[in-house]
């Protein structure tokens, strides 16, 4: 029953009752809740921290800010920063700290990043020559602790990883990981959290990174906000890399003075009605039962794991029991598969999955990729694997 309550919040499943969507690491769908904030926003006037008249939405937007905080164990709302995805906050962070590498230092990442946590650290490298290490993974599609351990010395000024991959949804542990940064080296330490958030309240304490980076579209709310957070003192050496309105204290012909943390990184007029929206999804969250969703969630999860172990010539890429399941079956390209799915409306990734060299890395062509959310259900697995089934028959007859 509670899945059902909670998919009833989603219009989604009304309006395109023929489709089944097991592509939630790409985007979750979008709740009512978001829908009817942000309808209302631009059914309003005014923008925020401009005017007397916009001071409601002015409010709506900074408890937005201190729902993140608290949802995620920030220490202070000023270290909540909005940014358009976890895209920009990762460069954010790459372009910010900027000043701090020199020649012959050393940044360190694994080879299982999205291009968002890969190609910032890449160009900061090539604009500052410093040097990219890119780790390895062991079996179990993880950083080697060993492995690390090598890697790090006084050159280390950077570490950039993903706490869950969004290829094969293995989560990385980073509760080992980043005591050994911290041992071996003074690095800076970001970790891209984008595939965690919906089925994880990351807190940030616990992990005691430098940063953290997500979208809020990964966790029921809108496309275009993302958040940058992490430790105030780490985010205070971030110069701006956009500048503009609202980031300012004073300014004259000659010289600029920046204002405090948050808004001095948040340049120009940020996605006002995403960000309401979004906390508008976030207090909808606080009300719900998160664990028995997540309950519900990875006992669908392993019985769709389990029934696609059985297949022959199928191989699961990472065995954690995880909501995003990535596979590939021996002599059948993913493309052909995916294509048949999406003719019975059975809406997954296929590809390459926007990590190029974690791909090569692994061998493969692409993947096919279902991610559950927690609004999915048994019926949504038994259409995913007719379709399955009606697809490698084609297949394997022609």
């Amino acid at each position: 029953m509670l899945n059902t309550e909670f998919r009833s919040h989603f219009p989604f499943f009304k309006k395109s009752e023929s489709w089944t969507y097991l592509d939630s690491a790409a985007t979750t769908l979008k709740p009512n809740t978001l829908i009817q904030a942000t309808s209302e926003f631009y059914a309003s006037a005014g923008s925020v921290h401009r005017s007397q008249y916009d001071l409601p939405q002015t409010e709506q937007y900074e408890q937005a800010r201190e729902l993140v905080a608290k949802r995620f164990n920030v220490e202070a709302r000023e270290a909540v920063i909005w940014t358009n995805g976890t895209t920009q906050s990762i460069n954010l962070v790459a372009y910010g700290l900027e000043h701090q590498i020199s020649a012959e230092d050393e940044i360190i990442i694994s080879v299982a990043e999205h291009h968002a946590n890969f190609i910032p650290w890449q160009q900061l490298a090539k604009r500052k020559q410093a040097k990219l290490i890119v780790l390895p993974l062991d079996d179990n599609y993880q950083i080697n602790v060993d492995t690390l351990k090598k890697a790090l010395s006084e050159k280390t000024k950077v570490v950039a990883f993903n706490l869950v991959s969004n290829v094969t949804g293995v989560r990385q542990d980073a509760e080992q990981l980043i005591p050994i940064i911290r041992q071996y080296s003074n690095a800076k330490i970001l970790l891209d959290i984008a595939q965690a958030v919906c089925c994880e309240q990351v807190n940030v304490q616990k992990l005691d990174a430098d940063f953290y980076a997500f979208s809020a579209h990964k966790m029921y709310g809108p496309n275009g906000v993302g958040v940058l957070t992490g430790k105030l003192q780490s985010l205070e050496e971030i110069q701006p890399l956009v500048f503009g309105g609202k980031m300012l204290k004073t300014i004259t012909e000659n010289s600029l003075t920046v204002s405090e943390l948050p808004y001095r990184l948040e340049a120009g007029t940020p996605n006002i009605a995403g960000i309401i929206g979004f906390g508008e999804v976030l207090k909808w969250l606080n009300n719900l039962d998160f664990k028995a969703l997540n309950h519900n969630l990875y006992a669908l999860s392993e019985s769709c794991r389990k029934r696609l172990n059985a297949y022959p010539n199928l191989q699961i890429l990472g065995q954690q029991n995880t909501p995003t399941i990535s596979f590939v079956i021996k002599n059948q390209h993913p493309a052909d598969i995916a294509a048949f799915l999406t003719q019975s409306k059975i809406a997954i990734r296929h590809g390459e999955h926007c990590a190029k060299p974690y791909l090569r890395y692994l061998a493969q062509v692409g993947t096919l990729r279902i991610s559950l959310a927690h609004y999915n259900n048994q019926e949504d697995i038994e259409q995913f694997f007719n379709a399955l089934d009606f697809a490698l028959e084609i297949l394997q007859e022609s």
